[in-house]
């Protein structure tokens, strides 16, 4: 697990619309029950040393999809948490609700609830929530792409700080690759812009089908804040590998 400033090439991208709610990188690998209307997944990462280095680590995430119609509902939520000897080295906390309505088989309208806490990031708390429009820009057997871009409210605070609100600009979106049935390469941008910060968020991942329902991910995040406090970097990046459970 590392922080610091690090370059990243990324391009806007967008989650598939609800038309296509059925998302190779996101839905249960083949052989999987089928659920109906529900799915969803469960990830989980850690390590635990002791002896010469006392260090632990907890990554876990988990998501849930509800889908009728026209209608697609996402619910994430996550959390990270990073100690060594006795000292805590990252605590991150986040969730969000995302609810699409497709128009077209390539459109979408969306409405967005996000909030996050990040013990190092400066930031007692940031919450956001926007509306707008997206499109599919690609879906093919191999390749995905599609743009969402919406305008909303954020409301934040610094640690030791005033609470601050502003209106603001969102970019969500995803690219995929599929290398084969059981592995696939994914990117998936969020810039949330606001003339007191913009947040950006990068994640990187290769995920491969391990047996069933279950797989292996390997993930690299990039975390920029444009505006933290005074002796803080403005970027983490993360590295995790864990399992994957799609149900």
């Amino acid at each position: 697990m590392q922080h610091g400033p690090q370059w990243v090439v990324c391009f806007a991208a967008a989650l598939c619309c609800p038309a296509f709610a059925a998302d190779p990188a996101g839905a249960p690998p083949s052989g999987t029950a089928d659920h109906g209307p529900w799915t969803g997944s469960a990830e989980l990462g850690g390590v635990a040393t002791t002896g010469n280095t006392e260090t632990s680590s907890l990554d876990a995430k988990f998501k849930l999809n509800y889908t009728s119609g026209p209608w697609t509902d996402t619910a994430r939520l996550g959390t990270l948490h990073v100690s060594s000897s006795g000292t805590t080295t990252a605590n991150r906390t986040y969730g969000s609700l995302d609810s699409k309505y497709a128009l077209a088989p390539s459109d979408f309208v969306f409405a967005n609830l996000r909030g996050t806490h990040d013990q190092f990031s400066g930031y007692s708390y940031q919450a956001s929530a926007s509306l707008g429009i997206g499109r599919l820009l690609a879906h093919t057997r191999r390749v995905i792409l599609s743009t969402e871009i919406g305008a909303g409210y954020r409301q934040s605070r610094l640690i030791g700080g005033p609470t601050g609100k502003e209106p603001i600009l969102r970019l969500h979106g995803k690219f995929q690759y599929r290398f084969s049935r059981r592995a696939h390469f994914s990117q998936k941008l969020t810039a949330i812009a606001g003339s007191q910060n913009t947040e950006l968020e990068v994640v990187s991942g290769l995920t491969t089908s391990i047996t069933g329902a279950l797989a292996l991910k390997v993930s690299y995040t990039v975390l920029h804040n444009s505006k933290v406090s005074a002796g803080l970097k403005k970027t983490d990046t993360f590295t995790s590998i864990n399992l994957v459970d799609h149900f």
